[in-house]
């Protein structure tokens, strides 16, 4: 039985659905949960670091939407004004979790290896997110930005 060039097209585009969906996952709230869990174990500081700087990400990335709405790609339905600032782009908060991660744990394990993967998880997130129809590259960038800055803040102060 040989296989359709179609049929492995359609087996190419869902496996990569299927890993880009995972992807985007290293950006959201319960990947950090049970991060924070596995590093109170090893290095304390370090889990407090990461609990503060997604506190000030969250905190920063809401008080963006909730003043500035841009359309998502795929337009997300919004019936009440808290669904409203769920269905607004601009700024990705997956990325500008993961950016945060990456520049505080990088911080603390400088590591050149640590800093190959962390690069490779933010910019997996960050095209996952464009990949998924959740966001434009201008909002990818702005998680970074942010996220990257929430970091570089608290490790200064």
């Amino acid at each position: 039985m040989t296989i359709k060039r179609k049929d492995k097209k359609l087996f190419l585009i869902y496996i990569g659905n299927e890993i880009l969906s995972s992807m985007t996952l290293f950006g959201s709230p319960i990947f950090y949960f049970f991060l924070i869990l596995l590093l109170s174990r090893f290095n304390i500081v370090l889990a407090f670091r990461i609990i503060f700087v997604i506190i000030l990400v969250e905190l920063i990335c809401w008080t963006i939407k909730f003043f500035y709405f841009k359309e998502r790609p795929v337009k997300q339905l919004h019936l009440n004004f808290f669904e409203s600032i769920d269905a607004n782009s601009f700024p990705s908060i997956h990325t500008a979790r993961i950016s945060a991660l990456a520049v505080m744990v990088n911080f603390f394990y400088q590591d050149l290896l640590l800093l190959i993967v962390s690069l490779v998880l933010v910019f997996s997130v960050g095209y996952s997110r464009i990949y998924l129809k959740k966001h434009y590259l201008t909002d990818v960038i702005g998680g970074f930005i942010t996220g990257a800055a929430c970091s570089i803040v608290l490790i200064l102060y």
